[in-house]
């Protein structure tokens, strides 16, 4: 649950969620009427069937919205398996709220908003958890395997120097820059929460094919850059563009005309 988070952070991946749960939610209920949900919600005059096309449209259009913001925040900033759990959860919590005040409504003051809140958390957390809980192992599943199936050589960097003996060894995902300093390269990755430096004796044109293949890109004369630590380009009144880094301690970098589009492209 430590480990970094990594699935798709286009829009269009998350609606998989948008559709499946809501279709989970109606199926489920209707199957099993689970906690006697079809005796809570004969209410209104209105057939049991009736609230749950209802109940299912709230919860995909809850659903369309958080996994928008979602994705939006998922682009600039890290996520951890821990902290998407926890983002899982709160959207079953915001839509328990909207549930209880639809449920409300049809009601008519004969309960207490807030009685009827205690069921509709019983009813969404303990009926949804089995659908996140299964796309989430899912998608545990599939990042595992592209991981054993990976070839060694081809998942991790080797860094040479001008030698050709081999100083370094690193995950690329780690990675964050590679700044030219006169005839050594800077290396700055992560290790655990800490920002690292190594010093390579090395050219930035020795390691381009190899930063190259690994998902790293060329900003800057100077510089490569990984595009998952690049939180935004920004530009000033010069016309200078810059790239800020998603970690505080890490200052921003530049980037050249020529490289700006490719860069943007990938973020």
């Amino acid at each position: 649950m430590n480990t970094q988070l990594r699935i798709s952070k286009s829009y269009k991946s998350q609606l998989l969620y948008v559709f499946l749960i809501p279709a989970f939610f109606v199926g489920f209920s209707f199957l099993y009427n689970p906690f006697g949900m079809r005796e809570f919600f004969q209410v209104g005059g209105m057939d049991f069937g009736f609230h749950f096309i209802i109940l299912a449209t709230i919860l995909a259009a809850v659903l369309a919205i958080t996994r928008l913001v979602f994705s939006a925040i998922y682009r600039h900033t890290p996520f951890l398996w821990w902290h998407y759990a926890v983002w899982c959860f709160g959207e079953i919590f915001v839509y328990a709220f909207f549930m209880a005040l639809y449920t409300t409504l049809f009601y008519a003051g004969q309960y207490n908003y807030f009685v009827v809140l205690s069921y509709c958390f019983k009813f969404s957390y303990l009926i949804l958890v089995y659908p996140y809980l299964f796309l989430i192992l899912i998608q545990i599943i599939l990042n595992k395997n592209a991981e054993l199936n990976a070839e060694p050589t081809e998942t991790l960097v080797k860094f040479y120097d001008e030698h050709k003996r081999l100083k370094l060894t690193i995950d690329p995902a780690a990675i964050i820059c590679i700044q030219a300093d006169a005839n050594y390269v800077i290396i700055r990755y992560m290790d655990a929460d800490r920002i690292k430096e190594f010093m390579l004796r090395a050219s930035m044109k020795s390691v381009e094919n190899t930063v190259g293949r690994h998902g790293l890109v060329r900003c800057h004369r100077s510089y490569f850059v990984n595009p998952r630590y690049v939180k935004m380009l920004s530009k000033n009144r010069e016309g200078m563009i810059t790239a800020e880094l998603l970690h505080p301690e890490m200052a921003s970098i530049p980037v050249s005309k020529q490289f700006y589009k490719q860069l943007s492209e990938l973020l």
